[in-house]
């Protein structure tokens, strides 16, 4: 995907804002942005029964400068 998809790094704060999740055409956008940015990113237990998600199950360790 990032050789299909061009991403500019320059702003990394802004780009990591305007990402649009619920776009199913820019899916490989997206997917090439977290892969740039991300170091890890880690999906947290949520506990049984909960089925909607919220900021602290995912656990994003980002790339350093």
């Amino acid at each position: 995907a990032s050789q299909r998809v061009r991403v500019d790094l320059g702003d990394v704060e802004y780009l990591w804002e305007e990402l649009d999740y619920e776009d199913p055409d820019r899916i490989d956008y997206v997917r090439t942005v977290v892969m740039q940015v991300c170091e890890r990113v880690e999906l947290m237990p949520r506990g049984r029964g909960v089925r909607s998600f919220k900021g602290e199950h995912c656990r994003i360790t980002f790339r350093n400068p």
